[in-house]
């Protein structure tokens, strides 16, 4: 906000301090349990980042350097500036988004990649499994709840995930939704998925699996397949159609097909618009 309202660096400085001043400290557990608050989240950061510039320009004032006082303290228990402002200015940060495949956590898209690459090879059903062990990341260990209470939940569920990507030959929205959630199959196949961590594999690594899938079919088969960089990361990545096709896919029940056409059409001349109306205009179902 400060940079759109053309402020000078002091007063940029001022505004990231009270923004950070204004933190608000949450865990995985919301999350993992299901609970909806987590949603606000990113909507309530959004709005901070709005409120401190107002703050600002009423004469509030934050810590002096508040980023080191928050990651240092409750966040985290350390700040590195440097890494900060690490290659600042020399690229958009946009450049470096990932792109979600699966309607889930990112952490269960390893295992989920790694099943879609066994399913392009291979041909078995969901009922060919007996059982399935996903060896992960370390936080994978606290996604390992097969029986999710919740959509939200489910979306925080590897043996959850895993189950009903089996079973529906998809992780997209609907594998999440209350009619999958409540389908027998996918409970009962949620229990035989195992998950397991290994201290070496992490998403920051480009170089060593983040996920190892093996699947064991009662014909006696076993299949395995390794995941490192996912599908749709920025050192992964997807054509652009394939981009614009999942936005179509979730936005046209709500916004109605010449709306969420007229996004994509606004998003491609997006260097040529005069202001933000150009594009929010379209953001409003008919």
């Amino acid at each position: 906000m400060a940079k759109l309202a053309d402020c000078p660096a002091p007063d940029v400085r001022a505004v990231i301090n009270l923004a950070a001043s204004m933190s608000p400290a949450n865990t995985w557990t919301p999350a993992l349990a299901g609970a909806t608050i987590r949603n606000l989240y990113p909507g309530r950061s959004s709005f901070q980042g709005i409120l401190a510039m107002e703050l600002h320009r009423c004469g509030f004032t934050g810590l002096d350097d508040a980023p080191s006082d928050v990651y240092g303290t409750i966040l985290a228990d350390r700040f590195e500036p440097a890494l900060a402002v690490a290659g600042l200015g020399s690229g958009y940060r946009i450049e470096q988004n990932y792109f979600k495949f699966h309607a889930c956590c990112r952490h269960n898209h390893y295992a989920l990649d790694a099943l879609a690459a066994l399913r392009r090879v291979h041909r078995f059903a969901a009922d060919d499994v007996a059982h399935v062990r996903v060896t992960t990341i370390p936080f994978g260990l606290r996604m390992a709840d097969p029986e999710p209470g919740s959509m939200l939940g489910a979306k925080f569920s590897i043996p959850y995930a895993v189950a009903a990507a089996l079973v529906r030959g998809t992780a997209d929205v609907t594998a999440f939704e209350p009619a999958a959630l409540g389908d027998p199959r996918v409970r009962a196949l949620a229990q035989r998925v195992e998950v397991s961590a290994d201290p070496e594999m992490s998403p920051l690594r480009v170089n060593h699996p983040t996920a190892r899938l093996r699947i064991a079919l009662s014909d006696g088969r076993i299949l395995e397949e390794t995941t490192t960089v996912v599908r749709g990361d920025a050192l992964n990545p997807v054509p652009a159609a394939d981009v614009v096709a999942k936005f179509l896919t979730l936005s046209v029940p709500v916004l109605g097909e010449p709306r969420a056409h007229g996004v994509v059409d606004a998003v491609h001349k997006a260097d040529a618009l005069g202001d933000a109306s150009g594009l929010t205009e379209w953001l409003v179902p008919a």
